[in-house]
């Protein structure tokens, strides 16, 4: 894809992600906005499966304040020191800590509260604000940044595709794992996924131009 393509996708992604970002500061700070309420009654009557409970609340586990640290400093060890990805690594820290920096900041700006209803018991006394979800923006900043490295390395379009759709499934998944848990709007985790995507879209050219610059050297 030519890298101004990134740069337009990049700025659709934050168009997207400024309107929904006023539209919760202006009207629903305290409450869901439309389309929230039913998802989350479905996450509800989901909560009766045992099943479903177990694989969510760990999920979600996974990817917060410990785990999610855990995950990012081995990928980031696995980039640097078994594919010797200096750059990706580089680029990979960067987005994780400007993703958690930024979604900070925002957080504390729009001041959401998180929703009351349908928490699992072991969630009901989360704190912090909700908009947008810290988990989603973390998720996509991990998965994304996974697919893009890969992308230039993968010769094959069907494996492109393939790598896309198993990232942005195991990213939903991780956004539902807060819907289902209770501790967030599905308006939250829209919010960071937007918030992610357009981070990676931004600065992805300028990683390759990097990368290239580097090939060259050598």
């Amino acid at each position: 894809m030519n890298k101004k393509n990134y740069y337009i996708l990049g700025t659709l992604t934050t168009l997207a992600f400024l309107i929904l970002t006023v539209l919760v500061k202006i009207y629903y700070t305290h409450a869901p906005l439309p389309f929230d309420s039913p998802i989350q009654n479905w996450a509800f009557h989901l909560q009766s499966s045992s099943g479903l409970t177990f694989f969510f609340s760990h999920m979600t586990n996974i990817f917060g304040d410990k785990g999610g640290i855990i995950v990012a400093v081995l990928l980031a060890l696995v980039l640097y020191l078994i594919f010797k990805e200096k750059k990706a690594t580089i680029w990979f820290a960067t987005m994780v800590i400007s993703s958690l920096l930024i979604n900070t900041a925002i957080k504390m700006i729009i001041g959401r509260d998180r929703p009351e209803i349908h928490r699992l018991a072991a969630f009901a006394n989360e704190a912090g604000k909700s908009f947008p979800s810290g988990h989603s923006i973390f998720a996509t900043i991990i998965f994304g940044s996974v697919f893009f490295i890969c992308l230039r390395k993968l010769k094959n379009k069907s494996s492109k595709i393939a790598l896309g759709i198993l990232c942005l499934i195991l990213i939903a998944t991780v956004m539902f794992s807060r819907i289902f848990v209770g501790v967030h709007y599905p308006s939250d985790t829209i919010g960071g996924f937007l918030e992610g995507m357009s981070l990676l879209l931004f600065t992805y050219p300028t990683f390759i131009k990097y990368q290239e610059a580097a090939k060259k050297a050598n």
